[in-house]
Protein backbone atom coordinates (compact mmCIF):
# COMPACT_ATOMS: atom_id res chain seq x y z
CA UNK A 1 0.00 0.00 0.00
CA UNK A 2 2.74 2.24 0.94
CA UNK A 3 5.51 1.35 -1.92
CA UNK A 4 6.43 4.29 -4.16
CA UNK A 5 6.07 3.18 -7.63
CA UNK A 6 9.89 3.21 -9.25
CA UNK A 7 8.89 3.59 -13.05
CA UNK A 8 8.32 7.27 -14.64
CA UNK A 9 4.76 5.90 -15.92
CA UNK A 10 3.70 4.69 -12.97
CA UNK A 11 4.73 7.52 -11.09
CA UNK A 12 3.47 9.98 -13.30
CA UNK A 13 0.17 8.04 -13.15
CA UNK A 14 0.07 8.78 -9.24
CA UNK A 15 0.52 12.75 -9.44
CA UNK A 16 -1.66 13.04 -11.43
CA UNK A 17 -4.38 11.36 -8.89
CA UNK A 18 -2.54 12.77 -6.22
CA UNK A 19 -2.91 16.63 -7.25
CA UNK A 20 -6.60 16.20 -7.85
CA UNK A 21 -7.16 14.80 -4.77
CA UNK A 22 -5.40 17.51 -3.32
CA UNK A 23 -7.47 20.56 -4.65
CA UNK A 24 -10.62 18.41 -4.24
CA UNK A 25 -9.71 18.13 -0.12
CA UNK A 26 -8.22 21.99 -0.22
CA UNK A 27 -11.73 23.18 -1.44
CA UNK A 28 -13.21 20.68 1.20
CA UNK A 29 -10.91 21.52 4.13
CA UNK A 30 -12.55 25.47 2.74
CA UNK A 31 -15.97 24.49 3.11
CA UNK A 32 -15.65 22.31 6.06
CA UNK A 33 -13.49 25.02 7.74
CA UNK A 34 -11.60 22.09 9.00
CA UNK A 35 -7.64 21.91 9.56
CA UNK A 36 -7.53 18.00 9.54
CA UNK A 37 -8.17 18.29 5.89
CA UNK A 38 -5.73 21.01 5.53
CA UNK A 39 -3.04 18.80 7.02
CA UNK A 40 -3.81 16.08 4.99
CA UNK A 41 -3.43 18.45 2.16
CA UNK A 42 -0.06 19.14 3.57
CA UNK A 43 0.78 15.51 4.38
CA UNK A 44 -0.16 14.78 0.31
CA UNK A 45 2.40 17.56 -1.05
CA UNK A 46 5.00 15.92 0.77
CA UNK A 47 4.28 12.86 -1.13
CA UNK A 48 4.26 14.71 -4.10
CA UNK A 49 7.55 16.32 -3.55
CA UNK A 50 9.22 13.13 -3.36
CA UNK A 51 7.06 12.18 -6.68
CA UNK A 52 8.18 15.26 -8.52
CA UNK A 53 11.82 14.63 -7.34
CA UNK A 54 12.14 11.13 -8.39
CA UNK A 55 10.46 11.88 -11.74
CA UNK A 56 12.84 14.81 -12.61
CA UNK A 57 15.72 12.52 -12.02
CA UNK A 58 14.39 9.48 -14.24
CA UNK A 59 14.02 12.07 -16.79
CA UNK A 60 17.19 13.44 -16.90
CA UNK A 61 18.82 9.77 -16.37
CA UNK A 62 16.60 8.57 -19.49
CA UNK A 63 17.91 11.02 -22.12
CA UNK A 64 20.83 9.58 -24.02
CA UNK A 65 20.95 11.69 -27.46
CA UNK A 66 20.24 15.57 -28.47
CA UNK A 67 17.13 13.59 -30.32
CA UNK A 68 15.18 12.55 -27.19
CA UNK A 69 15.39 15.31 -25.46
CA UNK A 70 12.51 17.64 -26.86
CA UNK A 71 10.21 14.61 -25.71
CA UNK A 72 11.23 14.39 -22.34
CA UNK A 73 11.51 17.99 -21.93
CA UNK A 74 7.41 17.93 -22.63
CA UNK A 75 7.50 15.40 -19.59
CA UNK A 76 9.55 17.90 -17.05
CA UNK A 77 6.76 20.71 -18.59
CA UNK A 78 4.14 18.74 -17.20
CA UNK A 79 5.80 17.56 -14.34
CA UNK A 80 6.38 21.00 -13.18
CA UNK A 81 2.80 21.87 -14.05
CA UNK A 82 1.01 19.17 -11.81
CA UNK A 83 3.95 19.92 -8.96
CA UNK A 84 2.45 23.97 -9.45
CA UNK A 85 -1.29 22.34 -9.34
CA UNK A 86 -0.29 20.87 -5.88
CA UNK A 87 1.22 24.01 -4.59
CA UNK A 88 -2.46 25.76 -5.56
CA UNK A 89 -4.13 23.13 -3.31
CA UNK A 90 -1.54 24.17 -0.11
CA UNK A 91 -2.74 27.79 -0.93
CA UNK A 92 -6.32 27.20 -0.86
CA UNK A 93 -5.80 25.33 2.35
CA UNK A 94 -3.71 28.29 3.78
CA UNK A 95 -7.83 30.18 4.19
CA UNK A 96 -7.64 27.55 7.26
CA UNK A 97 -4.28 26.91 8.34
CA UNK A 98 -3.74 30.57 8.48
CA UNK A 99 -7.40 32.00 10.08
CA UNK A 100 -7.93 33.95 7.24
CA UNK A 101 -11.84 33.14 7.18
CA UNK A 102 -14.17 33.48 4.32
CA UNK A 103 -17.45 35.00 4.18
CA UNK A 104 -20.53 32.90 5.43
CA UNK A 105 -22.31 33.55 2.20
CA UNK A 106 -19.25 31.25 0.74
CA UNK A 107 -20.05 28.22 2.32
CA UNK A 108 -23.81 28.34 1.99
CA UNK A 109 -23.35 28.71 -2.20
CA UNK A 110 -20.65 25.80 -1.70
CA UNK A 111 -23.23 23.55 0.21
CA UNK A 112 -25.32 23.27 -2.79
CA UNK A 113 -22.68 22.08 -5.22
CA UNK A 114 -23.20 18.35 -7.09
CA UNK A 115 -20.60 17.01 -5.67
CA UNK A 116 -17.94 17.60 -2.19
CA UNK A 117 -14.90 15.88 -1.46
CA UNK A 118 -15.29 14.91 2.55
CA UNK A 119 -12.75 12.48 4.70
CA UNK A 120 -13.97 9.88 7.87
CA UNK A 121 -12.24 8.22 10.20
CA UNK A 122 -13.06 4.80 10.96
CA UNK A 123 -13.99 3.91 14.57
CA UNK A 124 -13.97 0.73 16.39
CA UNK A 125 -17.59 -0.84 16.66
CA UNK A 126 -19.07 0.94 13.47
CA UNK A 127 -20.12 -0.47 10.51
CA UNK A 128 -17.16 0.08 8.62
CA UNK A 129 -14.65 -1.09 11.17
CA UNK A 130 -13.25 -4.89 10.22
CA UNK A 131 -15.10 -4.94 6.92
CA UNK A 132 -13.70 -5.05 3.05
CA UNK A 133 -15.08 -2.11 1.00
CA UNK A 134 -17.08 -3.79 -1.38
CA UNK A 135 -19.12 -5.15 1.39
CA UNK A 136 -20.16 -1.28 2.84
CA UNK A 137 -21.87 -0.19 -0.52
CA UNK A 138 -20.74 3.53 0.20
CA UNK A 139 -22.22 4.59 -3.39
CA UNK A 140 -25.79 3.08 -2.94
CA UNK A 141 -25.57 4.42 0.82
CA UNK A 142 -24.48 7.63 0.88
CA UNK A 143 -24.30 8.34 -2.81
CA UNK A 144 -20.40 8.96 -2.66
CA UNK A 145 -17.06 7.04 -3.62
CA UNK A 146 -14.04 6.50 -2.23
CA UNK A 147 -10.95 8.00 -4.14
CA UNK A 148 -8.02 7.63 -1.24
CA UNK A 149 -7.35 5.45 1.75
CA UNK A 150 -4.59 6.62 4.54
CA UNK A 151 -3.49 4.36 7.01
CA UNK A 152 -1.05 5.82 9.24
CA UNK A 153 1.19 7.36 6.82
CA UNK A 154 0.19 4.67 4.07
CA UNK A 155 -1.79 5.54 1.20
CA UNK A 156 -3.64 4.26 -1.01
CA UNK A 157 -4.53 6.59 -4.12
CA UNK A 158 -4.57 5.03 -7.72
CA UNK A 159 -6.06 1.90 -7.07
CA UNK A 160 -8.95 1.05 -4.44
CA UNK A 161 -9.36 -2.32 -3.95
CA UNK A 162 -12.92 -3.91 -3.10
CA UNK A 163 -11.37 -6.28 -1.25
CA UNK A 164 -9.52 -3.99 0.96
CA UNK A 165 -10.76 -4.33 4.70
CA UNK A 166 -11.07 -1.19 6.15
CA UNK A 167 -10.35 -1.65 10.07
CA UNK A 168 -10.30 1.49 13.23
CA UNK A 169 -7.82 4.23 12.51
CA UNK A 170 -8.05 4.04 8.87
CA UNK A 171 -9.39 7.11 6.77
CA UNK A 172 -11.19 7.46 4.19
CA UNK A 173 -11.49 9.88 1.08
CA UNK A 174 -15.09 10.37 -0.62
CA UNK A 175 -16.32 12.30 -2.79
CA UNK A 176 -20.00 12.48 -3.90
CA UNK A 177 -23.24 14.32 -2.76
CA UNK A 178 -23.09 16.81 0.13
CA UNK A 179 -26.66 14.99 1.13
CA UNK A 180 -24.70 12.00 1.61
CA UNK A 181 -22.56 13.00 4.08
CA UNK A 182 -24.55 12.63 7.53
CA UNK A 183 -25.41 9.41 6.28
CA UNK A 184 -21.85 8.12 5.84
CA UNK A 185 -20.58 9.78 9.42
CA UNK A 186 -23.63 7.59 10.61
CA UNK A 187 -22.13 4.34 9.06
CA UNK A 188 -18.41 5.23 10.97
CA UNK A 189 -19.64 6.15 14.05
CA UNK A 190 -18.59 10.15 13.42
CA UNK A 191 -19.39 13.47 14.72
CA UNK A 192 -22.66 14.60 13.82
CA UNK A 193 -22.38 16.34 10.55
CA UNK A 194 -24.86 19.36 10.43
CA UNK A 195 -25.12 21.29 6.95
CA UNK A 196 -24.59 25.20 6.68
CA UNK A 197 -27.68 27.30 6.72
CA UNK A 198 -28.41 29.34 3.55
CA UNK A 199 -28.47 32.71 4.36
CA UNK A 200 -32.13 34.43 4.07
CA UNK A 201 -32.87 36.07 0.48
CA UNK A 202 -32.34 39.56 0.69
CA UNK A 203 -30.99 42.42 -2.04
CA UNK A 204 -27.98 41.29 -3.62
CA UNK A 205 -25.12 43.10 -2.41
CA UNK A 206 -21.41 43.69 -3.47
CA UNK A 207 -20.05 40.58 -1.41
CA UNK A 208 -23.12 38.39 -2.67
CA UNK A 209 -22.18 39.10 -6.44
CA UNK A 210 -17.99 38.68 -5.06
CA UNK A 211 -18.95 35.03 -3.55
CA UNK A 212 -21.23 33.94 -6.89
CA UNK A 213 -17.86 34.83 -8.95
CA UNK A 214 -15.74 32.72 -6.57
CA UNK A 215 -17.86 29.97 -6.38
CA UNK A 216 -17.77 29.85 -10.46
CA UNK A 217 -14.06 29.96 -10.40
CA UNK A 218 -13.95 26.69 -7.62
CA UNK A 219 -16.17 24.80 -9.85
CA UNK A 220 -14.21 25.94 -13.48
CA UNK A 221 -10.80 25.71 -12.32
CA UNK A 222 -11.65 22.00 -11.19
CA UNK A 223 -12.74 21.59 -14.36
CA UNK A 224 -9.96 23.29 -16.18
CA UNK A 225 -7.52 20.70 -14.15
CA UNK A 226 -9.57 17.63 -15.24
CA UNK A 227 -10.14 18.34 -18.37
CA UNK A 228 -6.55 19.63 -18.73
CA UNK A 229 -5.26 15.90 -18.31
CA UNK A 230 -7.75 14.74 -20.63
CA UNK A 231 -6.47 16.16 -23.66
CA UNK A 232 -2.99 14.62 -22.41
CA UNK A 233 -4.48 11.48 -22.30
CA UNK A 234 -6.46 11.78 -25.50
CA UNK A 235 -4.21 13.79 -27.39
CA UNK A 236 -7.56 16.05 -28.08
CA UNK A 237 -7.18 19.69 -29.90
CA UNK A 238 -10.99 20.12 -28.93
CA UNK A 239 -9.80 19.73 -25.28
CA UNK A 240 -7.24 21.47 -24.84
CA UNK A 241 -9.05 24.87 -26.83
CA UNK A 242 -11.71 24.42 -23.99
CA UNK A 243 -8.59 24.27 -21.31
CA UNK A 244 -7.30 27.73 -22.77
CA UNK A 245 -10.75 28.86 -22.98
CA UNK A 246 -11.29 28.07 -19.37
CA UNK A 247 -8.13 29.59 -18.17
CA UNK A 248 -8.60 32.98 -19.72
CA UNK A 249 -12.26 32.92 -18.18
CA UNK A 250 -11.01 32.42 -14.57
CA UNK A 251 -8.63 35.60 -15.47
CA UNK A 252 -11.54 37.45 -16.10
CA UNK A 253 -13.72 36.54 -12.89
CA UNK A 254 -10.81 37.01 -10.61
CA UNK A 255 -10.56 40.74 -12.17
CA UNK A 256 -14.62 40.91 -11.59
CA UNK A 257 -13.86 39.17 -8.04
CA UNK A 258 -11.71 41.97 -6.92
CA UNK A 259 -13.68 44.68 -7.83
CA UNK A 260 -16.69 43.57 -5.71
CA UNK A 261 -14.42 42.86 -2.82
CA UNK A 262 -13.13 46.34 -3.03
CA UNK A 263 -16.71 47.42 -2.93
CA UNK A 264 -17.62 45.82 -0.43
CA UNK A 265 -15.18 46.76 1.86
CA UNK A 266 -15.96 50.21 1.76
CA UNK A 267 -19.09 49.13 3.19
CA UNK A 268 -20.24 47.85 6.89
CA UNK A 269 -18.50 44.87 5.63
CA UNK A 270 -16.19 42.48 8.01
CA UNK A 271 -13.19 43.30 6.13
CA UNK A 272 -11.37 40.03 7.42
CA UNK A 273 -13.28 37.17 5.66
CA UNK A 274 -12.51 39.31 2.65
CA UNK A 275 -9.08 38.07 2.63
CA UNK A 276 -9.96 34.43 2.12
CA UNK A 277 -11.82 35.50 -1.14
CA UNK A 278 -8.76 37.10 -2.15
CA UNK A 279 -6.71 33.83 -1.48
CA UNK A 280 -8.96 31.37 -2.96
CA UNK A 281 -9.38 33.67 -6.05
CA UNK A 282 -5.41 33.81 -6.68
CA UNK A 283 -5.49 30.05 -5.88
CA UNK A 284 -8.02 29.06 -8.80
CA UNK A 285 -6.71 31.62 -10.84
CA UNK A 286 -3.29 29.58 -10.78
CA UNK A 287 -4.90 26.29 -10.97
CA UNK A 288 -6.65 27.30 -14.50
CA UNK A 289 -2.81 28.77 -15.59
CA UNK A 290 -1.31 25.36 -14.72
CA UNK A 291 -3.52 23.89 -16.42
CA UNK A 292 -3.46 25.89 -19.72
CA UNK A 293 0.59 25.14 -19.23
CA UNK A 294 0.16 21.49 -20.18
CA UNK A 295 -2.50 21.96 -22.87
CA UNK A 296 0.02 24.50 -25.03
CA UNK A 297 2.07 21.02 -25.94
CA UNK A 298 -1.15 20.37 -27.76
CA UNK A 299 -1.85 23.92 -28.87
CA UNK A 300 0.88 24.91 -29.96
CA UNK A 301 1.54 21.53 -31.79
CA UNK A 302 4.68 20.39 -29.71
CA UNK A 303 5.43 16.77 -29.64
CA UNK A 304 6.00 15.42 -26.76
CA UNK A 305 6.74 11.78 -24.94
CA UNK A 306 4.52 8.86 -25.27
CA UNK A 307 4.78 7.97 -21.94
CA UNK A 308 2.39 10.87 -21.16
CA UNK A 309 -0.47 9.43 -23.07
CA UNK A 310 0.26 6.09 -21.54
CA UNK A 311 0.72 7.31 -17.97
CA UNK A 312 -2.30 9.52 -17.87
CA UNK A 313 -4.56 7.10 -19.88
CA UNK A 314 -4.31 4.90 -17.09
CA UNK A 315 -4.81 7.31 -14.32
CA UNK A 316 -7.64 6.75 -11.76
CA UNK A 317 -10.12 9.16 -13.51
CA UNK A 318 -10.11 10.86 -17.04
CA UNK A 319 -12.44 13.27 -16.95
Amino acid sequence: MDDRPRSLRAMLAEAKDTSEIMVDLAYAAVYFNDPGMADEVAELEERMNDLVQDMRAVCIMAVRRPAEAEGMASVLQIISAIESIANAAVDVTRIVTHRLGIPNELISDLSNAEEVSHRVWIREGSHMAHRPLKDLEITIQCGMRVVAIRRDRSWMIDEIDGDFVVVPGDVLFLRGSPAGIVRLHELAAAPTWDPPMSAPAGALTDLDRAVDVLVEMKNTSEAAVGLAYSALALRDNGLAAEVRHLAERLDEMKDHLQLWVLRAAKKDVDPAPLRGLLQLASAAEELGDQAAQMVWLITDDRGFHPIVKLALGEADVVA
